[in-house]
């Protein structure tokens, strides 16, 4: 047993450890103290969480606000030749733009760093990212993207009093998420899929476009709350209409799935199918219907996505098969904006990274949704003299007065909403995105985009409104 010991000390003290006055061993007292890609955690140091590790916005300023974020922008955890999720992608892009915007000498009163998780579309590793950003990190707020990664999220963020803000869940599920607060914790730049999904359902319903469509097929990822919030909404929507419909679900990433549900659709011959999932899913499943029967233009039949595959990987050259068989294909999306404030956005942002926002789902409501919590800093500190979470919420729920004109969220009327703010006053803000008129359960009602695929990109049909429930 002594031998046993000393030789546990030594392997200790080898391995960079130290013995403390207490009597007990340390390796660190800081994160400070460890290495590239480590944190200290109870005075060890300690690998950090897979896909962290990625700083933007101020690094040098020991007073900046802590925020971070968790993106699904791999598409797998363990497979590095999967590639990324080009609209994640996108939609980070629209975030820096915000974030260095802010960051813009005189233009807030706090810096901002930002800390970045890679989430690979894992919930599971989604939570354990967000713990590790609430304890080590000790952000304030989180940024956040997709439903079921932004549920994981929030049972680690809202008992901790982290404001929670995501551009691209759109589940209903989020709703009805308690966060035991008295101004809410969570909230989101991105329509409820209760909106989008009545959207979907009253075009194919009503719309003249869609009347020879009379039987549907829906396409719908499983296990997902994504999916299924939609796929509920869509299917209450058409019950007991003169519409025949065929739900057949199928599962994330899971080629086997995917193709039983292509195959048990086929024999139904639907005049259109809904496709409820992600672009990599939705250019499987159109691949896949090449060979069938019926699924395929060529039989007369039609196609129409939901947001997530508005992406432009489902038009590229890498599936010349696929691009050629969605020509014509409908889609629906959270509209974009359609003011200056966009117009200056899309502007700056096809200066710094090239592509048009336009032809990705969401990149305006990331955008605004770090504008939304630069407001809350502003906020926070001036009414508080610190930025903590809570602090920030109450800061958002004052920029939907409902009786101001409003004021569009652009670099140079930033420092007006936020003086505003900082001086008690309640406004009204315009994003990128639309309008920014927040209820009471943290959300952003607005129109829905219809769009076309025409060529090598999406075309904008037209904006619907948010129709009744």
């Amino acid at each position: 047993m002594r031998a046993f010991g000393i030789l546990s000390v030594s392997t200790l003290l080898l391995a960079g450890c130290s013995l403390t006055t207490a009597g007990g061993l340390s390796e660190c007292e800081t994160s400070a103290d460890c290495g590239v890609e480590q944190v200290c955690t109870q005075n060890f140091c300690l690998p950090q969480p897979a896909g962290c590790g990625t700083i933007y916005g101020d690094t040098t300023d020991p007073n900046a606000v802590q925020i971070g974020a968790v993106l699904p922008l791999s598409l797998s955890a363990t497979d590095p030749s999967a590639g990324q999720d080009t609209s994640e992608v996108q939609g980070l892009n629209a975030i820096r733009l915000a974030l260095d915007e802010l960051n813009e000498p005189g233009r807030n009163s706090r810096k901002i760093t930002l800390h970045m998780c890679d989430t690979a579309f894992d919930a599971m590793r989604t939570a354990d990212q967000t713990r590790w950003l609430v304890n080590e990190k000790k952000i304030v707020a989180l940024l956040t993207a997709g439903s079921s990664q932004t549920l994981a999220a929030a049972a680690v963020t809202l008992p901790a009093g982290v404001l929670t803000m995501s551009s691209s869940a759109t589940s209903p599920e989020l709703t009805s998420k308690e966060d035991n607060t008295k101004v809410g914790l969570l909230w989101r730049t991105a329509p409820s899929d209760a909106i989008q999904g009545r959207v979907i359902a009253n075009l194919l319903l009503n719309d003249a476009r869609f009347n020879s469509v009379q039987k549907i097929g829906l396409l719908y990822l499983d296990k997902d709350s994504y999916g299924l919030g939609l796929f509920e909404v869509i299917t209450e929507r058409l019950r007991g209409s003169s519409k025949n419909v065929r739900p057949v679900p199928y599962l994330r990433k899971d080629e086997n799935s995917m193709l039983n549900a292509v195959l048990q659709l086929d024999p139904f011959d639907p005049d259109i199918t809904v496709v409820v999932g992600f672009e990599d899913d939705a250019t499987f499943l159109v691949k896949r219907g090449l060979s069938t029967t019926n699924l395929k233009t060529g039989a007369g039949h039609r196609w129409f996505f939901s947001d997530s595959a508005k992406d432009a990987a489902l038009l590229d050259d890498k599936e010349p098969d696929v691009r050629t068989e969605v020509q014509g294909a409908n889609g629906t999306a959270p509209a974009q904006g359609a003011g200056q404030a966009f117009n200056s956005f899309q502007l700056r942002f096809i200066q710094k990274y090239g592509p048009d926002p336009r032809n990705f789902s969401f990149t305006s409501h990331a955008y605004d949704s770090m504008y939304l919590l630069g407001l809350g800093v502003a906020y926070s500190q001036a009414s508080s003299g610190a930025v903590t979470g809570a602090k920030m919420a109450e800061g958002l729920t004052k920029v939907s007065s409902g009786s101001n004109p409003p004021i569009e969220l652009t670099p140079t009327n930033f420092g007006k909403a936020a003086s505003e703010l900082a001086a008690g006053r309640s406004v009204d803000v315009e994003g990128a995105s639309g309008s920014l008129q927040f209820d009471a359960a943290g959300e952003a009602p607005s129109p829905i985009e219809l769009w076309k695929v025409e060529g090598s990109n999406f075309v904008a049909v037209e904006n619907i409104p948010p129709p009744s429930p």
